[in-house]
């Protein structure tokens, strides 16, 4: 393509972009404009990063984004993961034994987050006070938590969509997850990957309640 091409294509893109503007707004022709480049931006963050099984190695800094992530809901005045209910090593080392713990990793091997994706039936589960639905194996995912100095950067939401990824390669299509009534940020990273409400679980301590969610592919 030469410069006159090119600069054809310019006059284009901002011509479609005046004509979106007068139809539906500066605002949102803006928007779909940039559609592009968003994804684009994001394809390029999800290449940065892999998500792997935990290793020793990876124990303290994991202890580290657990006890960030304690002190965060804190300070929101979120009674979850605290008054010693939270994740700690022996549950790391539980989940690693059961091949169940991974790591979010940038290409420099940097821990952002972690997440453990739990295969097989879990008593608190089948326990809801709702409905699951569908009867297939499924595996939940729990103790998500990523580094504190990673917040608002997107990466909560790249490590769920990591760990619903490497949920199907491992031959899962009912992935189930939970998480504090009052915790918004994770009700609307969970909301905006397609998950559905199913109802109430209750693990067994002080404010356990959870509101449960699935996100279902029949095969």
């Amino acid at each position: 393509m030469g410069y006159e091409d090119k600069d054809y294509v310019t006059r284009m893109a901002k011509q479609a972009g005046e004509v979106l503007g007068g139809l539906l707004g500066k605002k949102d022709a803006e928007e779909i404009l940039s559609f592009g480049e968003e994804q684009r931006a994001s394809d390029t963050l999800e290449d940065a990063f892999t998500l792997r099984k935990t290793t020793k190695a990876d124990i303290p800094e994991i202890l580290m984004i657990f006890e960030g992530a304690a002190n965060y809901l804190k300070e929101q005045g979120s009674p979850q993961w605290q008054d010693g209910h939270g994740p700690d090593e022996s549950s790391i080392l539980r989940d690693m034994a059961a091949d169940f713990s991974y790591v979010l990793v940038q290409k420099n091997e940097t821990i952002i987050g972690t997440a453990a994706l739990v295969g097989g039936i879990d008593p608190v589960y089948e326990a809801i006070d709702g409905t699951w639905q569908g009867d297939q194996k499924y595996v939940s995912i729990h103790r998500v938590a990523v580094s504190q100095k990673t917040r608002s950067k997107g990466l909560g939401n790249l490590l769920l969509v990591k760990a619903i990824e490497k949920a199907k390669e491992l031959g899962y299509y009912d992935i189930r997850i939970d998480t504090y009534p009052g915790n918004k940020p994770m009700l609307r990273l969970i909301d905006k990957l397609g998950f559905t409400y199913c109802g109430m679980v209750h693990f067994p301590f002080e404010h356990g309640e959870r509101k449960a969610f699935q996100l279902l592919d029949i095969k």
